[in-house]
């Protein structure tokens, strides 16, 4: 009985703004021991779109990792239908900058990343295409789903020894600070038991406002990926045109972002 082979899927959405999303994506092929799936991303209404070309992608595949163009259509059953087909690890895509300047400008993809069963690595033009997934920033909330985000960073930990960096709020609520206690524990116990490191960074600030700090830490530490969780319920307008404060940080930061949904029915990476 052969076993299926985990894959790194690639939603392009501009053939012509593609090659941070590419190099991202053998990067982390190569780290996860998986191959690489490319599909251009469904346009709406049957609009025609220029497709990623075999020559483009084999530019970057410097290592050889084994790789495959799709075809995915603007089903309702993606992009879960393809994620469980392919067995993908991660979704990565680039967005063009000029699609993350508008409040209220529809952007579909995002509907398909909110709804995802994995995570998704998300890049720009200005991303540095060199990152080594060796440096994790992963800032830490009162929201129970914070643990969530513990798991997904300790594979970067597991399979490519990794430095987990947790940046802690401050809260003055006695039960949002149990429930950050109970996070950090939670973490402490499966971070040593697979035995990397990580550092626990304290701050002052709350967690309405910890991703913001955890970015400027990013940037003291040289960081190579920040950790972030959507809202349980992130509404309409997160669906239609995106969540305002990732596009902003999209649109200013350098560092890829590991974007996670708090859903309970992950398709997880294999031990």
């Amino acid at each position: 009985m052969s076993i299926k082979k985990q894959h790194i899927l690639v939603l392009i959405q501009d053939p012509e703004c593609s090659d941070a999303a590419i190099k991202h994506a053998f990067t982390l092929a190569k780290l996860f021991k998986a191959e690489a799936a490319f599909a251009n991303f469904p346009s709406l209404k049957g609009k025609t779109r220029p497709s990623i070309s075999h020559y483009q992608i084999e530019k970057f595949n410097l290592q050889s990792i084994p790789y495959k163009i799709i075809e995915l259509k603007n089903n309702k059953r993606e992009p879960n239908l393809s994620i469980q087909e392919l067995d993908a690890v991660f979704i990565v895509t680039q967005f063009p900058i000029g699609s993350l300047t508008h409040f209220l400008k529809r952007n579909a993809i995002f509907k398909w990343i909110l709804e995802a069963k994995i995570p998704s690595v998300l890049v720009t033009e200005q991303t540095n295409p060199d990152c080594e997934y060796k440096n994790i920033i992963v800032p830490i909330d009162y929201k129970r789903e914070s643990k969530e985000k513990m798991i997904w960073a300790s594979y970067f930990g597991r399979f490519n020894n990794a430095i987990i960096h947790l940046i802690a709020p401050n809260e003055k609520s006695e039960g949002y600070l149990r429930t950050i206690k109970a996070t950090l524990l939670f973490t402490k116990k499966m971070f040593e038991q697979f035995k990397f490191e990580y550092k626990i960074v304290k701050t002052e600030c709350q967690s309405k406002n910890i991703n913001r700090k955890a970015i400027q830490f990013s940037k003291n530490l040289n960081s190579d990926l920040i950790v972030l969780m959507s809202n349980r319920n992130p509404g309409w307008i997160a669906s239609y045109s995106g969540p305002s404060q990732l596009k902003s940080i999209l649109k200013k930061e350098k560092n890829p972002i590991l974007f996670i949904n708090p859903l309970k029915d992950y398709y997880l990476p294999c031990n």
